[in-house]
């Protein structure tokens, strides 16, 4: 049953880490180091695309070894959250709505510009 939840959860977080590279608003980061995480506990098969791949082994790899997240995707996440805020804006979208979506933007762009830019070797 484990190991079922870690593939449900890498498949998941995979899925919304692609979405999050096309949509503004949605984090990629964050989803790929959880995606990495849970395929190494139960998708081998997973985890080793992952790792192929040298955009979302930069990212882990980065992560692994200092919980590091390059100015590159601390900016990407920056620029995205700001065109998410400015259509949460410019649409008829319930205040509460703007209000929650600024929030969880906020508290995720704080703790993004918190993380080191490069690792201390």
């Amino acid at each position: 049953m484990k190991l079922w939840m870690y593939k449900v959860i890498a498949i998941v977080s995979l899925g919304l880490a692609f979405a999050g590279i096309l949509l503004p608003g949605l984090p990629a980061t964050e989803f790929v180091i959880l995606c990495a995480w849970a395929s190494a506990k139960g998708s081998p098969t997973i985890h080793r695309f992952l790792m192929s791949k040298p955009f979302f082994r930069d990212m882990v790899e980065n992560w692994q070894n200092g919980k590091v997240i390059s100015r590159k995707n601390k900016i990407l996440s920056a620029i995205s959250m700001l065109i998410c805020f400015v259509i949460l804006i410019v649409h008829p979208v319930p205040i509460w709505v703007i209000v929650t979506a600024t929030s969880g933007m906020l508290i995720g762009s704080y703790f993004i510009w918190r993380r080191p830019e490069q690792r201390s070797d």
